[in-house]
């Protein structure tokens, strides 16, 4: 008898010794795993922080009218105001664009805009040709 509770108290050893030891590795794998999942996103960020950066600073460059009037001398295009007489056809309604841009954002990026986007908005008036 002595002998049979013996050999039970020993299983019992054993498999609460071999349960432990797969809930261990069990664990060692799990951090393993999170570790590569949190250095792919590290690099997911720096990717993205780094086109973020080169984005903003193609946006300033943008902006600035030395830069656009550069650009467009440099590809030899000449752009004329139209006369009063003339008439330019617009390909597609702005409209239609600002529309269109709206559907692409879909309703929880249109909750955050309060009021209309800005426009531009020719003005006659204040035309002053630029000399070469």
């Amino acid at each position: 008898m002595k002998d049979i509770l013996k050999a039970h108290k020993i299983l019992v050893y054993i498999f609460t010794l071999t349960i432990i030891a797969l809930v261990y590795v069990n664990q060692q794998a799990l951090i393993y795993q999170m570790g590569l999942s949190v250095k792919e996103n590290y690099q997911i960020y720096s990717k993205l922080v780094d086109h973020n950066r080169i984005l903003g600073y193609n946006v300033l460059n943008l902006k600035s009218p030395v830069s656009l009037q550069t650009r467009l001398l440099a590809k030899k295009v000449e752009l004329n105001m139209p006369r009063k007489w003339q008439v330019v056809k617009i390909e597609s309604s702005p409209t239609k664009i600002v529309r269109k841009d709206a559907a692409k954002r879909g309703l929880f990026a249109s909750l955050f805009i309060i009021g209309r986007e800005a426009e531009a908005s020719p003005n006659i008036n204040s035309y002053t040709p630029i000399s070469h």
